[in-house]
């Protein structure tokens, strides 16, 4: 364990609200005969293996994919099932109610064209009103969903955004997914203000001129480093996402861009990879950017390295919280997507349709579309599916339930990721 991480726990463990919060979930799941204090304790140190806590806000963050203890978006995240009883075994074969964050794609618009985009290719049809929104937030928060993330397109191009972030109550934590442009202060401030927790602002490079490249834009290394400076300095949890390519993972890349990161003060780094999706799905010319097993391995070993080490921001990074190591793939189970115009998406990458929200109830549709996919897979799903998808033409995106459906079914798994398999280990023992 590292100094840091052992003072936060102690921190954590002398918060009388953190400790009343996870008394009521370990209350709620000792009613399942299945549940055990060994197997609970061994998953939670795999949750916080390769993770920094950081403390922000009077909460503390073991990781940006969950919710913040103490929160009741956390106890949301921790209670969500299928069924009202044996919680403990719903959690622990993925049975959820809901998926652990829904990200919201609230328009098509953007004023970027950055060349890795995941939002092309997908037919532009009517966006959802705000009262929609606020009628699709309202049931995916009902349904159990503790993570509520804001995308595009642009999120910032909603002029209704500041409303739509009010709608949100405490169950659900709130993240603002933006390029940064028009990003200012007070801005910022009024969205802290309606509930905001959390800004990811994309800065993929701590070389100026390649950002701008990647981006299209000669001003978007600027907008982003003072839209980064806006959101830390509005108080909230304000995180650099950023996108490497193959031939960016090495450890001068890295130092650089964490040296740049300690700068700005964000409070933690997102490492994404570039997926096989949008733009990219059918560029035959950029098969050397994606990363490959050693590029995640690579990824992860300086995860745990900087994570180590006191005075830079935290990192978290899909090749870690998605390995077999850890939570898998979490698209349909973990994670799901909507559409500016209401189509419900395995996630931002997997152009799969299984229904529109405001024509059909989505907690039916959800459901439907978890039960398709089956549990948490190895590997990232828009990758393994890349294949598939290529013979569709461009105008098809997203692909109709039906193809949806039966595109799917080929690919279930009855393997589960590392985190589940140590909370399923006393099952037998108990049966």
């Amino acid at each position: 364990m590292t100094l840091n991480n052992f003072f936060k726990i102690l921190g954590m463990a002398s918060n009388r609200k953190i400790r009343k919060l996870l008394m009521s979930i370990q209350k709620i799941y000792k009613k399942d005969p299945a549940y055990s204090n060994k197997a609970s304790m061994q998953s939670t140190k795999l949750m916080l293996w390769g993770e920094k806590i950081v403390k922000h806000d009077k909460q503390y963050i073991i990781s940006s994919f969950l919710p913040p203890l103490p929160s009741k978006a956390y106890f949301q995240l921790a209670t969500a099932s299928q069924e009202k009883e044996n919680i403990y075994t719903q959690q622990s074969l993925s049975k959820r109610s809901a998926p652990i964050s829904f990200f919201l794609g609230l328009t098509y618009k953007c004023n970027f064209d950055c060349k890795h985009c995941s939002a092309k290719l997908r037919k532009k049809d009517k966006e959802l009103t705000t009262e929609e929104w606020k009628s699709v937030i309202k049931r995916i928060q009902d349904m159990g969903t503790s993570i509520i993330g804001f995308t595009g397109g642009e999120p910032l191009l909603r002029e209704d955004l500041t409303e739509i972030i009010n709608s949100i109550d405490n169950r659900s934590v709130t993240i603002l997914y933006t390029n940064g442009k028009g990003l200012t202060y007070e801005i910022a401030k009024e969205y802290k203000e309606n509930g905001l927790w959390s800004a990811a602002i994309s800065l993929d490079s701590h070389d100026k001129c390649r950002f701008n490249e990647f981006r299209s834009s000669d001003q978007a290394f600027d907008i982003s480093v003072e839209a980064i400076q806006n959101c830390q300095e509005a108080g909230l949890y304000t995180m650099m996402q950023s996108v490497f390519t193959k031939s960016d993972v090495t450890e001068e890349n890295f130092m650089e861009l964490f040296k740049l990161g300690r700068k700005l003060k964000v409070h933690e780094i997102r490492l994404l990879e570039p997926i096989k999706s949008g733009k990219l799905l059918k560029d035959s010319g950029m098969e050397e950017i994606f990363f490959d097993k050693e590029t995640r391995q690579k990824v992860v070993n300086f995860q745990l390295k900087i994570n180590r080490k006191l005075g830079y921001p935290k990192m978290t990074s899909f090749a870690h919280t998605e390995s077999d190591e850890k939570y898998g793939c979490g698209a349909a189970t973990q994670h799901s997507y909507i559409t500016p115009n209401g189509e419900l998406l395995p996630c931002d990458f997997v152009p799969l349709s299984f229904g529109n929200v405001i024509k059909e109830d989505v907690s039916k549709l959800w459901l439907e579309m978890n039960e398709a996919f089956g549990i948490p897979k190895s590997g990232c799903f828009a990758n393994t599916i890349n294949h598939e998808l290529k013979k569709f033409d461009d105008d098809q995106f997203p692909l109709k339930k039906e193809i949806s459906m039966e595109l799917v079914s080929r690919y279930k798994t009855k393997v589960y990721p590392r985190i589940y398999q140590l909370r399923q280990s006393t099952f037998k023992m108990k049966k």
